[in-house]
């Protein structure tokens, strides 16, 4: 039976970790250098589907059936500005398969690895793929390569059909996994929390800890009270650009339940800003003050951050409370605006990464998988 994705989940782009590289939305427009592309015939003879010669009409007809369909998610990989490649989940059949492919003049650079990773994060956190499969022929080892690096397992090997090669060629089959890909996700643990990335699965969680009166918070910081703006949070983080940002839920170990939030933004190089946030029921245990500093640990040692800033409500004593303890100082008082609209007073405050280090008494967290 075939998935369904929803729509919209392309209408913003998706960042990877290289500015120059996003993953976008395709339209008409971009038959022209698809086209171009895929008239190449040392790029069509690794695809199975594309037919040689390739033309104009093949391209935009390719997108208008793209267009129409629910069980596909297909985006632009664009390089500088440029059309670069494709990158897609085909869930039409049985389990949902990947498929990419690189325009010539950007091969060889790196671009593939940024994008299908990119599009593997996005794709497993904003919707609810358990599995995700991918085929390579056995005469391009680049393919296999990248496969491989990005978790997929080798699952064997089969026969099918190249159109453009006008032959049947043997293809080594792969596949990966949600917990597998789950696994090589940033992720921190410290004694009584887990901080892991958000994903469709943890909507109704997030929604349902920031229900009540949120108990401590930096500023701004979005409202997740509702379903859909749970939903678009989760949304946000997949498409961020890790590790320069990054979005995590906080997860009690004991009972297994989200408590709140934390993360990091770039403001400018070598700074992140933090973010928090935590479930009025969850105050007064210290849980913030653990997940704030195992996050700027990441920050510093993992993100490659020099200094972190915040911003806490200038009425808001228990998260001045939490920054103070990290080692955050005050610099000065300033006006924000939150996600509700209007301004509000707050204290601006700053750490250094060296302060932070020296400063830290506590036991190290356990940091996993920045910067992969």
């Amino acid at each position: 039976m075939s998935m369904l994705f929803d729509e919209g989940l392309l209408l913003e782009d998706c960042t990877t970790a290289e500015t120059i590289v996003r993953l976008r939305r395709l339209t008409l427009n971009d038959a022209p250098a698809i086209a171009a592309a895929l008239g190449d015939f040392a790029v069509a003879r690794n695809l199975t589907q594309v037919p040689h010669p390739y033309g104009l009409d093949d391209a935009e007809a390719w997108l208008k059936s793209v267009a129409d369909r629910r069980d596909m998610l297909a985006a632009g990989v664009s390089v500088d500005g440029a059309l670069g490649g494709v990158v897609a989940i085909d869930a039409s059949g049985a389990t949902p398969e990947l498929g990419y492919w690189l325009a010539a003049p950007f091969q060889g650079r790196g671009v593939g690895r940024l994008a299908v990773r990119a599009f593997l994060d996005f794709a497993f956190a904003a919707t609810d793929l358990a599995t995700i499969d991918a085929g390579h022929m056995l005469d391009n080892p680049a393919s296999g390569r990248l496969l491989a690096r990005l978790g997929f397992r080798p699952t064997g090997e089969t026969d099918a059909f190249s159109k453009a090669r006008g032959a049947t060629v043997r293809l080594a089959t792969s596949t990966l996994e949600r917990a597998a890909w789950t696994n090589g996700q940033p992720a921190i643990e410290t004694p009584r929390l887990s901080l892991r990335m958000p994903t469709r699965a943890d909507v109704a969680e997030i929604a349902r800890a920031a229900e009540a009166p949120i108990g401590l918070a930096t500023a701004p910081f979005a409202e997740l009270a509702l379903t859909a703006e749970a939903q678009a949070f989760v949304l946000r983080a997949a498409r961020e650009m890790r590790p320069t940002n990054l979005s995590l839920i906080l997860r009690l170990k004991e009972e297994r339940t989200v408590v709140g939030g934390v993360g990091w933004r770039s403001v400018e190089p070598g700074v992140v800003e933090l973010g928090f946030w935590l479930g009025a029921a969850h105050r007064g245990r210290g849980l913030m003050v653990e997940a704030a500093r195992a996050t700027l640990e990441a920050a510093f040692l993992g993100g490659g951050a020099k200094a972190a800033r915040a911003n806490c409500r200038a009425s808001d004593w228990a998260s001045r409370q939490v920054l103070i303890r990290c080692g955050f100082q005050w610099e000065g008082s300033t006006l924000v605006r939150p996600a509700s609209g209007g301004s509000l007073a707050a204290d601006r405050f700053r750490l250094d990464r060296d302060t932070f280090l020296s400063f830290r008494e506590w036991a190290a967290a356990d940091v996993r998988a920045f910067g992969g």
